[in-house]
């Protein structure tokens, strides 16, 4: 027997799935609650207690990225004490979650959001789990003599961002003409051999 909960969680899943359909579809701006909840067979009243707008839904999108990130992938590497191993796992997890989990129409439309000048971005936000992650390993690699000490921690996580951005911004562009999973190990080799102690490979 389906609980009430269950049943909530399945409506609000729903609503998500083809709100993002439809943004990808039409833009943004051209889709309307009512678009949304006629589409999903849901009602107006459903579409409010899960989201205030349509802006919440990108929102728990992220959050179900950073839930990803917390759950599956950072007990995975709580173990490991080489920091570009962990680094370049924790890469590649993410890449693969990205393409096959959200795919890249998903990742064109959250940028697509993200440049819109008129809300704030969660992209900038520094409390994301993912920051805090980067932010422990690079120093923990810098004070391990894993990684270089004459750059500081906070350049080195930007390098890391604006690359995760890059090749997301690209592969989307690109609509996904590109393995992701596979593209991004060239990419980061190139950014964490360049972070490094003794920029060797490896």
């Amino acid at each position: 027997m389906v609980t009430r909960q269950e049943k909530a969680k399945e409506t609000k899943q729903r609503i998500s799935r083809v709100a993002l359909e439809l943004f990808n579809e039409k833009g943004f701006t051209n889709v309307t609650v009512d678009e949304i909840i006629e589409k999903a067979a849901s009602s107006k009243g459903a579409f409010y207690n899960h989201f205030k707008s349509k802006h919440d839904i990108f929102a728990e999108k992220f959050k179900e990225i950073d839930d990803f990130y917390v759950e599956e992938l950072f007990p995975k590497l709580e173990q490991e004490t080489d920091v570009v191993k962990k680094l370049k796992s924790f890469l590649s997890m993410q890449m693969a979650y990205i393409e096959q989990d959200l795919g890249w129409d998903v990742v064109r439309t959250i940028y697509e959001q993200e440049l819109n000048p008129e809300r704030e971005s969660y992209f900038r936000n520094p409390n994301r789990p993912l920051y805090h992650f980067l932010v422990e390993v690079v120093k923990e690699g810098v004070s391990s003599g894993q990684l270089r000490d004459d750059l500081g921690v906070r350049e080195m996580v930007i390098a890391l961002i604006r690359a995760m951005r890059g090749i997301l911004y690209d592969w989307a562009m690109q609509k996904g003409e590109f393995g992701l999973a596979e593209e991004q190990e060239l990419l980061f080799d190139l950014v964490i051999r360049g972070m490094k102690k003794d920029g060797s490979v490896g």
